[in-house]
């Protein structure tokens, strides 16, 4: 009987340790980034992109053929900037994130500069823009502030016409360069929004004489974009 009673415990012992051992090892893992609402920016993304681009453009008459020399004309139009973006981030600590992102966008910004005297004007348009940029921004939970810059390429266009007659025009594709800076808002693991500002600068080229005439001009162009984008999150 009392050996009975012995196995007895000894089989309810075993089986009580077991049954603890066996919820130890089977109650689920959360992952620390989930239960402490830190967000990941890790990751590729691509996006569309949305907002207003103003045009930033200088025509200056070098030689004073039809101006006192190194006259210049300005025109500062407005225009709808649309476009698609991808990326890379890698965030290598708790609040520090850096990544490399492309973009190619269409500025409709296009206006005139009326010459002084005469029907003479300079027409200018923004067009495309594009870019190959670092970012490097601080992470605060489900938000991303920024920097970013790196190289810039368009095809901003210029004519100086007079009369109807174009005498001059600069519309090659151009290099330069981007700074910028925003803010981006992790929706959900799979959506950020985004709201930021661009500067690209093309620099200072020299248009074509279309007249055979020698005549020498400078045409200079940049242009702002002021754009909200959302990205899909790979």
């Amino acid at each position: 009987m009392t050996r009975a009673k012995l196995l007895s415990s000894v089989a309810l012992l075993a089986l009580t340790i077991g049954s603890a051992h066996g919820q130890g090892l089977g109650a689920p893992r959360v992952p620390v980034a989930m239960t402490s609402g830190v967000a990941n920016w890790t990751g590729a993304y691509a996006g569309a992109l949305l907002g207003a681009g103003i045009g930033q453009n200088r025509w200056t008459d070098i030689g004073g053929i039809y101006n006192p020399p190194n006259t210049s004309f300005t025109s500062s139009p407005v225009g709808v900037a649309l476009g698609l973006f991808a990326g890379y981030n890698w965030q290598t600590s708790a609040n520090l994130v850096f990544g490399i992102e492309a973009d190619i966008t269409y500025n409709t910004a296009s206006g005139s500069a009326h010459v002084s005297g005469g029907y003479a004007f300079v027409n200018s348009k923004s067009q495309f823009a594009g870019s190959l940029r670092g970012r490097a921004g601080v992470a605060v939970d489900k938000a991303l502030f920024y920097v970013t810059g790196g190289l810039a390429f368009g095809n901003p266009s210029q004519s100086y016409v007079d009369n109807g007659f174009v005498v001059a025009r600069s519309d090659s594709f151009r290099l330069g360069y981007v700074v910028g800076l925003g803010s981006e808002y992790m929706v959900s693991q799979n959506w950020t929004v985004r709201l930021e500002a661009l500067y690209y600068d093309f620099g200072t080229n020299r248009p074509r004489d279309l007249t055979n005439n020698g005549y020498s001009f400078a045409s200079r162009s940049s242009q702002i974009q002021v754009r909200a984008g959302a990205a899909y999150r790979f």
